[in-house]
């Protein structure tokens, strides 16, 4: 099986960035750059990542709403997230942006498009209209991340893995530290990436540490 691990890649300015890069796709063979955590990110600053960035990574520039650190107008933001396409392997778009924005798509890159809610986890048929609606979007992967407050919430998670249609890629992820079984056997039940964290960044709560979290997969698949 062949089970996707990705690491955030964090800092708050570029150089910082670039460093923490630099360290993480050493130990990582996937990266999501979450250039919102940049101070003063421009689309310029594109260019000098792509040329940096070794693996194939997941673009993203969250807005504060979902968890992002961007501070600027929500245009530059949009604009940054336009430029990655055609630069970067994915991008990463939330659900509440792409129904407020038109965004011209290039073969070269996959389209993320995302929910997240660090409040809680909305009920299984909330969630199922959620993704009716990142579906009318044509998402090349659709991703639903929540808050877990309470241990059986996780059913919830596991039943949007079970029950998706085996053409449609999904990543289904349970937050906070309750909602950290899901970064186990969300891949394990057909999810199409988990996130994992180093002592170089970590994007979310209850993201498990890379090194551990590969020991969990190598001994589930031995």
């Amino acid at each position: 099986m062949n089970i996707r691990i990705c690491t955030p890649i964090i800092g708050n300015t570029l150089e910082q960035f670039l460093e923490n890069l630099e360290k993480t796709q050493e130990i990582s063979p996937f990266v999501e750059l979450r250039v919102d955590f940049i101070q003063n990110i421009g689309k310029q600053d594109l260019d000098i990542l792509r040329k940096a960035t070794q693996v194939p990574a997941i673009l993203t520039c969250r807005k504060k709403e979902e968890g992002g650190h961007f501070n600027r107008s929500e245009e530059e933001r949009v604009c940054i997230l336009q430029s990655a396409f055609g630069m970067f392997e994915y991008v990463d778009i939330e659900l509440s942006t792409i129904q407020n924005h038109s965004f011209i798509r290039d073969e070269k890159t996959k389209v993320i498009v995302s929910y997240h809610n660090f409040e809680k986890t909305p009920s299984y048929w909330d969630m199922q209209k959620i993704i009716h609606n990142i579906n009318e979007h044509s998402p090349d992967i659709l991703k639903v991340a929540t808050m877990i407050e309470k241990t059986h919430e996780l059913i919830k998670i596991y039943r949007l893995l079970t029950n998706k249609p085996h053409t449609k890629e999904r990543i289904v992820v349970g937050m906070g530290e309750g909602g950290k079984m899901s970064r186990i056997l969300g891949p394990l039940l057909g999810g199409y990436l988990t996130y994992a964290s180093t002592e170089y960044g970590e994007s979310a709560p209850g993201q498990i540490e890379l090194s551990k979290l590969q020991n969990i997969f190598q001994i589930t698949s031995s």
